[in-house]
């Protein structure tokens, strides 16, 4: 229930004073009100600024993680020696070399055959004569047996399918009189497929042989490989490719795995910015100007987060400190990158720079201390935001309470100033009756109204 004002009408010449009176006794009850109301828009103001200031912990969090991730992997990636013939699918790998590929002598390709003869009718011509065929996929042998309106491309299409060995069967129609049954293997790589007709008696081949699928093969460093699929991941250590094509005789293809010091660079650009997103949330709460976070132990925690970051060093290496790599500080907190200095660092330089940023010893050790302050629900922000709710709450049910007991404090003085307004009207009926006597008497005593 929301507080009401009241307005008083009366019918005495106090009315307007009466009204003055309601309006006072309201503004005095209502003092209490009005600091809560103050207080909850301190409030909804400080979880503003809480939430603000989470959100830049949470991004410089996310960049932190994104330069110690970085760090982890020393920002490797491989490139191919001819994209054509060798494709680089994924990373994942700190370790800096290169792998050659020779003596691809094969691809790997599916086994695919087609029926030896055509059929006229796929529906109603007969396929095998004695109604008994073997389908042999590799090593395993499958015996199909087509009863009465089975032996048809149809029904040995169908009865194929459902042995689920991984080929499929269908049928190629190539004009109203010419069908052929196809077999493909479900997937890539050397695979005997047979089909027989009378297995146990004629035993003749239904299918051709032409196509019995290929595996991959080829030579790593000299070794030789074989795979049943063009794309190895398991191989080379965190690294997955593909190869497309056979190589000439003496061609070589080769994984090359390097530090891609772009990706450093641009790391640290993103830290910088959520770093210096982060210093001004918290500059807006210290000093003359300070907000209503001033003194807030939110506030506190995010100054010691951003003074280790930004007086971070390590012992070892040519890069010790934050200047090496190109950042310098102003008087106002902020940092800047100079990615020049950066870029005309050399190979020792930057393998140090990655152990600058490293999870444990490094920059990225701080991610726990910065994960405490913005964790969801468990964080010090949530358990303070969720701190500023229970009080946003609390002051919603004592101001409904505080307005009830206005409006009744409103009620029961109007209608005691209606019974005095009332009253006062009939005392100023009645000195108005006086009068008008009093003055008839004079005029008939005196011949005036007055004495």
């Amino acid at each position: 229930m929301s507080l009401t004002p009241l307005t008083f009408s009366g019918v005495s010449s106090y009315s307007a004073d009466f009204q003055t009176i309601l309006k006072r006794v309201v503004t005095i009850a209502s003092f209490p009100l009005t600091q809560l109301k103050n207080e909850q828009a301190d409030i909804a103001t400080k979880r503003q600024l809480t939430s603000e200031l989470n959100s830049s912990m949470k991004l410089f969090g996310s960049r932190l993680q994104n330069l110690k991730d970085i760090a982890g992997n020393r920002a490797v990636s491989a490139s191919s020696s001819n994209t054509s013939k060798l494709t680089i699918d994924s990373v994942n790998t700190d370790i800096l070399t290169n792998y050659n590929i020779t003596d691809v002598i094969s691809t790997a390709k599916a086994a695919s055959e087609t029926s030896v003869s055509s059929f006229a009718n796929s529906a109603t011509t007969q396929v095998s004569a004695s109604g008994n065929v073997r389908l042999k996929v590799g090593t395993t042998g499958y015996d199909i047996s087509l009863a009465s309106g089975q032996n048809n491309l149809l029904g040995l299409r169908d009865k194929i399918n459902t042995l689920g060995v991984g080929v499929t069967a269908s049928i190629l129609t190539v004009d109203a009189n010419t069908n052929y049954l196809s077999i493909t293997a479900n997937g890539a790589g050397a695979n005997a497929l047979t089909l027989k007709e009378d297995p146990n008696g004629a035993n003749t081949d239904l299918l051709t042989a032409t196509n019995q699928g290929s595996d991959l093969q080829f030579k790593l460093n000299g070794v030789s490989v074989s795979r049943k699929s063009n794309q190895v991941n398991n191989l080379v250590p965190g690294v997955t490719f593909s190869i497309k094509q056979t190589t000439t005789s003496g061609e070589t293809l080769t994984i090359g795995l390097s530090s891609d010091r772009s990706k450093l660079s641009g790391a640290i650009s993103g830290f910088i910015d959520a770093y210096n997103a982060l210093q001004d949330k918290v500059n807006g709460q210290v000093g003359k100007t300070a907000g209503l976070l001033s003194g807030d132990y939110l506030v506190r925690e995010a100054q010691d987060i951003l003074r280790k970051s930004s007086s971070f060093s390590i012992g070892q290496g040519t890069i010790k400190n934050w200047s090496d790599l190109g950042v310098t500080f102003s008087s106002s907190g902020t940092i800047s990158f100079d990615s020049g200095v950066f870029n005309s660092l050399g190979e020792q330089n930057l393998r140090d720079a990655f152990d600058f940023f490293k999870a444990e010893t490094g920059l990225g050790s701080l991610e726990r201390q910065v994960s405490t302050f913005s964790e969801d629900v468990t964080g010090l922000a949530g358990v303070q935001l969720a701190q500023y709710d229970k009080s946003d709450r609390r002051i919603d049910d004592q101001v409904a309470s505080l307005e009830d007991r206005i409006n009744v404090i409103q009620q029961n003085y109007q209608a005691k100033l209606q019974a005095a307004d009332v009253l006062l009207s009939r005392f100023e009926s009645q000195q108005g009756i006086i009068k008008a006597s009093v003055d008839s008497l004079n005029l008939v005593l005196y011949g005036k109204r007055e004495g």
